[in-house]
């Protein structure tokens, strides 16, 4: 009897420790699952915009494309429309500027590894690249134009004037004037030049293989201002196909974004990007385009 007593004393001092390791393991589980939900370092987010104000230098990534940003190859010093506005800017913020030259392909890369705070560009907006940075309101808009002989009678007023069989019309290959020819000129001979020379479609009217070139109007007014032998058409708000150029900064840079915005509508509503315009010999950027024929 005395040992029945035994055993069952011990069996109950062993049931009762099984108890409360199951206890102590549950508690070790659920504080080890609470520190695995949390994370092991709090990261500050940067706001760009008190930064550049801290460090007193404003740092923009650009694209050489004139009259948008122009580059003297001696002496590296940069003019056009876009710097004459971050001037502008800077002296508002009592800060320097520090340029940084990118391109189409890296300016994306470029915002994110954090070289520079935005991109002045020039850039298109596009649904592909918003996926990448964000875009500010529109600067301006481009659109593409054409060139003829100049000893030609064409002088057509919109794309409906060169929807004819026997018009002979220059694009390049895989540019958007050949997918715009296709829909809104059907009747026309469409010359597809390819390559990657922009100014293609513009040789094929001076060598005659064409009756219109078309390409940006940038391109256009640059090569009919060094060959005489053609003249520029479809131009200031007759150009077709309007894009805007937009400048750009990492997506979730909120801050940064209003605030260039807001600059922007300045420049816009005091007449001030204009005169900026006014300034250099291609005055082919405006404020609001004719996207719409009147009907």
């Amino acid at each position: 009897m005395k040992n029945l007593l035994s055993l069952i004393f011990t069996l109950q001092k062993v049931v009762v420790l099984c108890f409360l390791y199951s206890i102590l393991l549950i508690a070790c589980d659920t504080t080890q699952s609470n520190n695995t939900n949390q994370p092991t370092a709090q990261v500050e987010k940067v706001n760009t915009l008190d930064a550049i104000k801290k460090r007193g230098v404003l740092r923009v990534g650009y694209l050489v494309w004139n009259p948008t940003v122009k580059k003297d190859l001696k002496t590296g010093e940069l003019s056009g429309i876009y710097p004459d506005m971050v001037a502008e800017i800077a002296k508002a913020m009592n800060v320097k500027i520090s340029w940084h030259e990118t391109t189409l392909a890296n300016f994306a890369a470029g915002l994110q590894s954090d070289q520079f705070d935005f991109s002045v560009g020039p850039t298109f907006i596009t649904i592909p690249r918003s996926l990448a940075v964000s875009f500010s309101q529109p600067v301006a808009y481009v659109g593409n134009s054409g060139v003829v002989r100049s000893n030609s009678k064409l002088r057509p007023s919109s794309i409906n004037d060169l929807n004819k069989q026997s018009m002979r019309i220059a694009v390049l290959q895989g540019q958007a004037m050949e997918e715009y020819c296709r829909r809104n000129a059907p009747k026309a001979d469409l010359v597809i030049i390819s390559g990657a020379d922009l100014t293609a479609p513009l040789l094929a009217v001076s060598s005659g293989r064409a009756d219109i070139g078309l390409m940006n109007s940038v391109t256009v007014a640059q090569y009919a201002a060094e060959h005489p032998e053609v003249s520029t058409v479809l131009m200031g708000d007759k150009q077709i196909e309007v894009l805007p150029l937009a400048w750009t900064t990492r997506i979730g840079d909120n801050d940064l974004l209003g605030f260039l915005n807001s600059s922007i509508t300045y420049f816009k509503s005091t007449g001030k990007l204009n005169e900026y315009q006014i300034k250099y010999p291609i005055r082919l950027l405006y404020d609001t385009p004719k996207l719409h024929e009147d009907k």
